[in-house]
């Protein structure tokens, strides 16, 4: 199974204290070991079975090849709105080119899920 999340908000949006010593005291707190200076929470939008999956990836062209062909190998990809542009006139009319149409901002992650895969 292919698992396609959202980043749907950041742990620091709105939260300004007023504060600016505080400020960056929780963000650094919050930051420490995550690498990227937000904690992001992401929701899962879609679930994709491999079978489907496999047949957009070979229908699809150079590129959707290239970015989203190779989620085997690296088992997540992250797919920001530049990427999606690219992608939508590749691929098949499917649920997960609608949402890489309405992308305009945020990314998408896709991460196999080797519990459903391995059944």
């Amino acid at each position: 199974m292919v698992e396609v999340y959202k980043l749907m908000q950041r742990h620091l949006d709105g939260a300004k204290s007023g504060d600016a010593k505080l400020d960056q005291i929780k963000i650094f707190s919050t930051c420490i070991g995550h690498g990227v200076g937000t904690i992001d929470f992401s929701e899962k939008v879609l679930e994709i079975p491999e079978c489907e999956f496999d047949e957009i990836v070979a229908h699809g062209g150079e590129y959707l090849k290239f970015k989203i062909g190779n989620l085997s190998r690296y088992f997540e990809i992250e797919i920001f709105p530049e990427h999606a542009a690219q992608l939508v006139p590749q691929m098949l009319e499917c649920p997960l080119k609608e949402i890489l149409a309405n992308l305009k901002e945020g990314y998408l992650v896709l991460r196999k899920d080797f519990q459903t895969s391995r059944t």
